[in-house]
């Protein structure tokens, strides 16, 4: 690798690393807290329409009437909460809708508070999400009070630091295309408008004065009213974009949004299951499993991930959601995760420790393309890093229980021996093909010898990378470094820390 590409590579590994010790919840929540910290500063030299204590006592009022409503929704329906999502959805809408000091504008502001907790707990199907909760707020808002959402957000002044965070939250969801695809959309037909005008001024110009950005980079992604597979937020960008962009139909952003809400809804028809501890299994050492019964039935794909959610009272700077791979195969007949849990754990892997059966868990949001393979003569090479066996325990054991043979070779990684977990599961899969090398990487990481002494034929397969950050960016400079194509290299994604 030449030095200027390592110069630009090293400054992406230390944003890579610091997003991935944050859940996408709490780094939308600090994006937030900047975005409506800065207009307050900058409010003082007038830069904005509105006053320091304005913008505070309006933002304040959203937070209280939020989580007054939350909590009440959740004790009265039972249903475990994310303190942290109620917090986002009141800074959203304080950003978008006009602060005020006046009695109609703060009834404005709490009605479309209420309006959009109201929509997380009632407007669901199969404890699904249908609309984003802060676009439905305004719009219920611009209905009732004809106070329609001003997306002040959307200022000359603000705009540098919603480019900068939004395209840190981009990154940190993996949602480059469904951004790029929308803003090609709103570029085609703001230059129609403009003709004549260079076009990325025109729409620098347009993006910066109307809040496009702010809506691109939080409202459009938000993860449980969007589709999370390309070919489903292709359509789902387009959409949204169309209607955002074109005037003769007289919507605004949050009508476009919603619109495009119930679209995706109908593409994907994501399910939220109610679960109940079943036990809990101590697979190695500090590596616990966790699993759950459920009613009714439910399809999924070994690899996925699903997002989890814990009814904490009282959680830390992490929040009571997770995003963790079933380490559960579909022949299975529970759901279940795996997770590392050290002596300084998280207040939600504590919790764990101490679930009782039939305890109650929420889980929704499935997704991601860490998938098998159709052709089934590929030959595969599953990488390991600690904890990230988990998808390849899922996949393992459904070839088991289908008997379908793959020639499959897996590397597991870890700092000891005791540390390795699922060995019974992976020497019973050599009966189907599997070949399993284990190593010790306490004194040094992965390198390009290790894969190709353990896979003489790495050239013939197709990779699967899992683990921390680090490791897998390690491995994945090993196999590039000896020639593997990087179209044979798949990584394990899932949108937060666990």
């Amino acid at each position: 690798m030449n030095t200027l590409a390592k110069f630009y590579q090293r400054p992406m590994d230390m944003i890579d690393g610091l997003l991935d010790g944050l859940t996408s919840y709490r780094l939308l929540l600090y994006f937030l807290i900047t975005l409506l910290g800065w207009a307050t500063l900058i409010s003082f030299d007038h830069k904005l329409p509105y006053n320091w204590h304005a913008i505070l006592l309006s933002a304040l009022l959203l937070v209280v009437v939020c989580r007054a409503f939350g909590e009440l929704f959740a004790r009265v329906l039972n249903i475990p909460r994310n303190f942290e999502s109620d917090y986002i959805t009141a800074l959203i809408l304080a950003l978008i809708l006009s602060p005020t000091t006046g009695r109609v504008g703060f009834a404005v502001l709490a009605g479309a508070g209420f309006a959009a907790i109201a929509s997380k707990y009632l407007l669901i199907i199969h404890r699904q999400h249908i609309f984003n909760p802060a676009a439905f707020g305004a719009a219920v808002a611009g209905i009732l009070f004809h106070q329609y959402a001003s997306w002040w957000v959307g200022t000359a002044s603000l705009a540098p630091l919603v480019l900068v965070g939004g395209l840190l939250i981009m990154r940190k969801m993996k949602r480059f295309w469904m951004i790029t695809i929308f803003t090609l959309v709103y570029g085609v037909f703001l230059h129609q408008q403009f003709d004549g005008a260079p076009p990325l001024h025109t729409i620098w110009l347009a993006a910066s004065a109307t809040g496009v950005m702010f809506f691109a980079f939080v409202m459009l992604t938000e993860p449980l009213t969007s589709p999370d597979a390309f070919s489903k937020y292709l359509p789902y960008s387009i959409l949204v974009g169309v209607l955002y962009s074109v005037t003769k139909l007289r919507l605004s952003p949050e009508e476009a949004l919603l619109i495009g809400n119930a679209f995706a809804y109908a593409l994907v028809r994501g399910k939220r299951l109610q679960l109940y501890a079943s036990n809990a299994v101590k697979e190695a050492e500090g590596i616990y499993s966790f699993s759950f019964e459920y009613h009714g039935l439910f399809d999924f794909n070994p690899g996925q991930y699903m997002e989890w959610t814990l009814p904490l009272r009282h959680s830390d700077s992490r929040g009571n959601r997770r995003y963790f791979t079933l380490s559960s195969s579909p022949t299975e007949h529970q759901l279940a995760f795996t997770v590392r849990i050290p002596k300084d754990s998280s207040h939600f892997k504590q919790a764990l420790k101490s679930f009782q059966p039939n305890d109650k868990m929420l889980a929704s949001h499935l997704g991601g393309s860490f998938l098998l393979p159709k052709n089934q003569q590929q030959k595969l090479a599953f990488v390991a890093g600690g904890i990230g066996v988990t998808p390849f325990r899922s996949m393992i054991k459904y070839l088991i229980d289908k008997r379908q043979e793959r020639d499959v070779s897996l590397i597991y990684a870890a700092n000891k021996e005791s540390e390795f977990a699922f060995t019974e599961i992976f020497a019973q899969a050599k009966n189907i093909g599997l070949k399993t090398n284990y190593l010790l990487t306490a004194r040094q990481p992965l390198r390009a010898p290790d894969i190709t002494a353990a896979i003489p034929d790495y050239h013939e397969r197709l990779f699967y990378l899992s683990g921390p950050y680090g490791f897998v960016k390690s491995a994945r400079e090993s196999l590039l470094g000896v020639g593997v194509s990087v179209k044979n290299i798949k990584s394990d994604y899932f949108p937060g820390y666990n």
